[in-house]
């Protein structure tokens, strides 16, 4: 099996039914099972009913059956025959969403069969994966699966309080050390995730699986040179047909962190090798999706969208689909998804809320999250994306009324904490504001073993939080009352675009180039192009050029443009999906209020020439950066400075702020371009 592994890993097989044809030839079950499985989870083609024909009673080829193509009815049938392996039955129901099905098969368990006791630890298991009671089951197995229930129904706080206690006495039984990882680290509890990694060490020394968990977590730390010294000493570097899948997976993670250090990302590499990973491993849907992250980053998106229309897994399809900003086509592969097990169709709503959330369609989004699930990690995941949705409608007081809960279940989810943190914010309640955002920075350094660097959630918080005005009270007086559009007669906004573009065009910025071109006549800038700009109409050419960062450069020469030229101005990561010109009707200027904290976004500009903002914000660019060596862009010459400066005319006519979900109606935003994962790319 190896040379047709190694095969495999150098490209398809000229002939992909030769090692099918070859089963016919061997007339021993166990080795002709083994070859079939092999060839199955190859996803190469084998005549199963053949095989079936020739051992009828074998419930494993039936099981074949199912993974390859999806029958059921040979499962059915053989295990009722045998009247055992009723466990592998409901799996099978179970993985292609028959839920009550898979747990009807399990009601009536035979004490006499030889299968029994792992058929009632599959009862026991389905049962508290759809949060049902279940009857206790003995052993390590039976700890496993009321660790499961705990995590379900308390949450990770809970589980966490389980480890602390009964740590010394927890057996050394593998699945149980590998699942407390892999369970903290999905809850982002890096103190219990290590904890649980130094009880396995200690029990199973010598166990493949912490090898494996000790790269996770280092990877999960951001420290791609440790996972790859790791990953390194394993053995077999220059074999990786040799390699099982969740080698690969950390191999690509690794991977994709080293090409992204480069001071330009070639991510051509990472797609060679997923696509080599998958072709050994074809049904992995980690693997699959970094292929697809691959494919993302060294392929045109539109193209990749068209493919994504028909690919068999929905919530990754359409997971893609929204960073590639087409929430439209998300709900289109949602709503031709295959039924699925209760977990992959509640996040399949959840992704539909997304969805529906980034095309501005609040009142819909909050209806497709549906009612709060039972199992607490569910339910936290329910209140992220339902205060979310309540804060971008500025529902402050039902985000809050969705946090509360996960918090006190789910205490270490990062993203809910930050979401805390800005609600309180918009609410004008620092002191909670400052304490979320100490949370967080808590847990960030328990993950990443150093406490991160200032962002602009604390700048903003804490600038809110000083008795000086500033960008923070600003930003919040336009999060509790958004000034009302009062239109003006007189020469509209320039229909005209421009950008600004330094370094290597990859395709997906070619693809927003065309399509902003489909809406106005475009032109876009590089360095040159606009130093040569600001020295022919502005005293800022010596500025820019003593800039050192690209943000704050397209900072200084979008304002002085739009300045003196007016028009439109959007960021390339902006990709626009339908018609503006109904928003430049009437308008000196078309600002965004972002929907993290309310600032005026200045990656969408649009107004007059001459408007008296923009000259007011030019002086004030220029002046900070002039006195600032190191600036943030978006403090010193970003945001920030445009909220003060739009806040002074916020009651003057003609200025019309739009709310993030009217842009997100049209525009999508900050898309995800391959240059973002270097050092290329601005803070």
């Amino acid at each position: 099996m190896e040379d047709l592994t190694r095969q495999l890993w150098t490209g398809a097989l000229p002939d992909p039914r030769a090692p099918g044809r070859s089963l016919a030839e061997i007339a021993e079950y166990p080795a002709a099972l083994a070859r079939a499985r092999a060839l199955v989870g190859w996803d190469l083609p084998v005549d199963l009913a053949a095989l079936r024909a020739r051992w009828p009673w074998s419930i494993d080829l039936a099981r074949l059956s199912v993974e390859a193509e999806g029958d059921l009815a040979p499962l059915r049938a053989a295990v009722a025959k045998a009247g055992r392996r009723h466990g592998v039955l409901a799996r099978a129901l179970w993985s292609q969403g028959l839920t009550d099905e898979a747990l009807a098969c399990l009601d009536t368990l035979d004490p006499a069969s030889e299968t029994f006791a792992e058929d009632q630890a599959t009862r026991a298991e389905l049962r508290i994966l759809s949060d049902l009671s279940a009857d206790p089951v003995p052993g390590p197995r039976g700890l496993h699966l009321s660790l499961i229930a705990t995590w379900r129904r308390e949450g990770g706080g809970a589980l966490a309080r389980r480890l602390s206690l009964e740590a010394a006495a927890l057996p050394a039984h593998p699945p149980i050390w590998s699942w407390l990882i892999d369970t903290f680290v999905a809850e982002r509890d890096f103190v219990h995730a290590r904890a649980a990694l130094d009880g396995f060490a200690a029990r199973v020394p010598d166990h493949p699986d912490l090898a494996a968990a000790r790269i996770r977590l280092a990877l999960e730390a951001e420290d791609w040179p440790g996972a790859r010294a790791l990953l390194d000493a394993q053995g077999e570097r220059h074999a990786p047909w040799c390699w099982n899948a969740r080698r690969h997976v950390q191999h690509l993670r690794c991977l994709t962190d080293e090409i992204s250090a480069t001071d330009q990302p070639d991510f051509t590499p990472l797609r060679q090798q997923a696509e080599a990973a998958l072709r050994l491993y074809p049904r992995n849907g980690v693997l699959q999706g970094l292929w697809l992250m691959a494919r993302e980053l060294t392929e045109d998106w539109d193209a990749l969208a068209r493919d994504l229309t028909g690919w068999s897994d929905a919530r990754a399809a359409a997971a893609l689909l929204l960073r590639l900003g087409l929430p439209d086509a998300a709900l289109a592969v949602l709503d031709r998804a295959a039924p699925a097990p209760p977990d992959d169709a509640f996040r399949a709503c959840l992704r539909r809320a997304e969805a529906l959330l980034r095309k501005g369609a609040l009142d819909a989004a909050r209806a497709a999250l549906g009612p709060l699930p039972d199992a607490a990690p569910l339910a936290a995941d329910h209140a992220y994306w339902a205060a979310e949705i309540a804060a971008a409608a500025r529902d402050l007081s039902a985000a809050r009324a969705a946090l509360a809960p996960a918090l006190a279940t789910s205490p270490t989810r990062m993203g809910l904490w930050l979401t805390a943190a800005r609600v309180a914010f918009l609410a004008g309640e620092d002191a909670t504001a400052t304490e979320a955002l100490a949370r967080f920075r808590a847990l960030k350094t328990d993950q990443l073993g150093a406490p991160p660097e200032d962002d602009l959630r604390d700048l903003i918080a804490r600038d809110a939080a000083s008795p000086q005005p500033g960008p923070g009270r600003a930003a919040r007086a336009f999060a509790r009352a958004l000034p009302a559009f009062r239109p003006l007669g007189g020469p509209p906004i320039p229909p005209r675009i421009a950008h600004y573009w330094e370094g290597p065009r990859s395709a997906p910025l070619d693809r927003s180039l065309r399509a902003w071109a489909r809406l106005y006549p475009q032109r876009l800038y590089d360095a040159a192009g606009a130093r040569d700009w600001l020295a022919a109409h502005t005293n800022l050419a010596p500025l820019f050029e003593r800039l050192t960062q690209p943000a704050t450069r397209a900072d200084l020469f979008r304002v002085a443009l739009i300045a003196r030229e007016g028009g439109l101005f959007a960021d390339l990561d902006e990709y626009p999906r339908a018609a503006l010109d109904d928003w430049l009707i009437g308008a000196a200027a078309v600002l965004v209020v972002e929907e993290g904290h309310a600032t005026i976004a200045n990656n969408f500009l649009a107004a007059r020439p001459g408007l008296p903002l923009f000259a007011r914000l030019q002086t004030r660019l220029a002046r900070t950066l002039e006195a600032t060596p190191q600036p943030y862009p978006w403090w010193h010459s970003g945001p920030a400075p445009l909220t003060l400066e739009a806040d002074r005319d916020r009651d003057t006519p003609g200025l019309r702020f739009l709310p993030q979900p009217d842009y997100d109606a049209r525009i999508a935003t900050n898309l995800p371009f391959p240059h973002k994962r270097g050092p290329g790319h601005w803070r």
